[in-house]
């Protein structure tokens, strides 16, 4: 039996995260939209939805603790 991974998709407050969660639904993939960091720091994977406005994104990320000094 294949173990099913803990896939988390990062909510740092843009893009259509919904769309991907439901595309991995459709894939019959149990993934969660969170920012909790536990979960995502325990998550077997993590998703980064990309958006148009990459700088803003990474704004973001940093702002929430997940940029290159976080790991």
């Amino acid at each position: 039996m294949t173990k099913v991974a803990r896939v988390a998709i990062i909510d740092y407050g843009v893009g259509n995260l919904r769309s991907v969660e439901k595309a991995f639904a459709a894939m019959g993939c149990n993934a969660v939209v969170t920012s909790d960091d536990s979960v995502l720091r325990s998550a077997d994977r993590l998703v980064l939805p990309g958006v148009g406005a990459f700088a803003a994104c990474m704004r973001e990320l940093a702002a929430r603790g997940f940029d290159a000094d976080a790991f």
